[in-house]
């Protein structure tokens, strides 16, 4: 619907940050099978993103911005995105911020 109603965008902010997806401090899982905060953060930006790349780029200047966070950088669980050994709230968004900056880089 976005990508009809507005053909050329100048740019596009992605700012999700989730942090202990129901607050039990337990680890949550999508119906699709990922982790909640990795969800959040950072697979749902990247597709919202690729769905309007054709309309930044149609501006001939648009920008991308993905914020992040001072607590990115649990790069340890970058062999287990899924976070299945190990989890923690906290390690879970720290990955996610890792993530959104390696994705923008």
């Amino acid at each position: 619907e976005v990508k009809e109603k507005f053909p050329v965008l100048n740019g596009l902010l992605n700012n999700a940050g989730t942090f202990d997806g129901d607050y039990t401090g337990k680890r949550v899982v999508t119906a699709e099978g990922n982790e909640y905060s990795l969800a959040v953060n950072v697979l749902a930006p990247f597709l919202l993103s690729s769905l309007l790349m054709e309309n930044v780029k149609a501006s001939g200047a648009g920008r991308l911005i993905i914020t992040s966070s001072m607590s990115a950088g649990y790069h340890q669980g970058l062999k287990d995105l899924q976070l299945e050994q190990g989890y923690s709230a906290h390690h879970a968004y720290s990955l996610s911020k890792l993530c959104d900056i390696m994705i923008i880089k």
